[in-house]
C-alpha cells in the first residue's frame, strides 16, 4: 500500500472514532486542574494551527466555521475540537523545558483576545505538552487513546465538509450515469413515482434503496490538488463515468466524475462540478454505479 493510501484511510479512524471515542468515558465529576476555561471556550471565534509547513486557519463567520477562509469546515469535527480543548487536563509542569516544539497553536475569544502556545510530544508520540514561556505543561484528555496534539497536525483539507449531496427519493428528481463499459442508465421522477430508462421499475423498493443512498453522501476526504502527486496524475487522465443528480434543493445538479483506481487500490479520485478533487470508497461507488434494476 503506497504511503498516500495509507495516509488516506488512517483519515476516518483518526477523524471518526478517535475524536468522538473519549465521550463514551469521559468523567465530569473529576476535579483536575483544567487547561483552558470552559467560559473562554464558549466564546472561541478562531483557531490557527501551523505544523509542518501547513497553516489552518478556522474561523466562525456569518456562514458557520470557515477553513482559511475558503472551504466550508465540517462543523461536527469543530465542535469535537472544541469539545477536546474543554477536557484537557494539566499534568506534570516542566519550568525548563529545552526540548523542541513540533508547532504552534493560536486560539481567538470573541474575536478580540488571543492566546498562543506550542505543542510537542516525546520520541514515543505518546505524550502530549503546551508549551509558553513559562515553561511547557503535560497535558491529556481523560479516555481519549490518542496523543492530544495530533489534533492540531491535521492538514487543511481533513478539516473541510465532506458532505457532498444530502438527497433522498423525496427530493431527487433525476438521477443520470454515463459510463464507459455502456452500462449507463437514468432515473427520472414523472408523474407519481420514478422510472428507469423511461420505464416503470421492476423493484420500487430498490429504486428507493438506490435514490437514499445520497443521504448525507459524504466524500472519505477532500484533496487540494498538489497535496498528493498520485492523486494529481489520475485527475490528468479521463474519467470512466460520470454521475448526474438532480435534486430539488439545490441551484444546480450535482456532477461527480470519477476516475479508474490503480490496482488494490480500495477508493476512486472523483471531481465535482466546481473541480473540487476527493475520494470515495471503491463500493460505494460501485454502488452509485450499478443499475437498482440489477441489484
Amino acid at each position: 500500500m503506497s504511503k498516500s493510501t495509507k495516509y488516506i484511510v488512517a483519515i476516518a479512524l483518526l477523524l471518526g472514532a478517535n475524536l468522538w471515542l473519549f465521550f463514551s468515558n469521559s468523567d465530569d465529576t473529576q476535579t483536575s486542574e483544567k487547561y483552558f476555561d470552559s467560559e473562554d471556550l464558549e466564546g472561541t471565534s478562531a483557531f490557527k494551527f501551523m505544523y509542518g509547513g501547513d497553516t489552518v486557519q478556522i474561523s466562525l463567520t456569518g456562514e458557520g466555521w470557515l477553513v482559511n477562509d475558503q472551504f466550508l469546515a465540517d462543523q461536527g469535527f469543530v465542535n469535537t475540537l472544541i469539545s477536546v480543548l474543554e477536557r484537557v487536563e494539566v499534568g506534570n509542569t516542566i519550568e525548563n523545558w529545552d526540548r523542541e516544539a513540533i508547532g504552534s497553536v493560536e486560539v481567538e475569544f470573541n474575536f478580540n483576545s488571543r492566546y498562543r502556545f506550542q505543542f510537542a510530544t516525546d520520541p514515543n508520540k505518546t505524550r502530549s505538552y503546551f508549551v509558553t514561556e513559562a515553561g511547557a505543561k503535560e497535558v491529556a484528555v481523560p479516555g481519549y487513546r490518542d496523543n492530544v496534539v495530533d489534533i492540531f497536525t491535521l492538514h487543511p483539507d481533513q478539516w473541510r465538509d465532506r458532505t457532498i449531496i444530502d438527497g433522498s427519493w423525496r427530493t431527487i428528481q433525476n438521477v443520470k450515469v454515463e459510463n464507459e463499459a455502456g452500462s449507463g442508465f437514468r432515473i427520472s421522477f414523472v408523474d407519481k413515482f420514478f422510472l428507469v430508462n423511461g420505464e416503470q421499475p421492476t423493484d420500487s423498493s430498490a429504486v428507493v434503496n438506490y435514490l437514499n443512498q445520497f443521504q448525507q453522501f459524504q466524500a472519505n476526504e477532500m484533496i487540494s490538488l498538489g497535496r498528493f502527486e498520485e492523486m494529481d496524475s489520475i485527475a490528468s487522465a479521463e474519467p470512466f463515468a460520470t454521475v448526474f443528480i438532480d435534486d430539488i434543493k439545490y441551484d444546480h445538479p450535482i456532477q461527480l466524475e470519477i476516475f479508474p483506481n490503480k490496482l488494490n487500490q480500495s477508493y476512486h479520485l472523483v471531481k465535482d462540478q466546481d473541480g473540487q478533487q476527493m475520494v470515495i470508497d471503491a463500493r460505494r461507488i460501485n454502488q452509485i454505479l450499478t443499475n437498482p434494476e440489477n441489484q
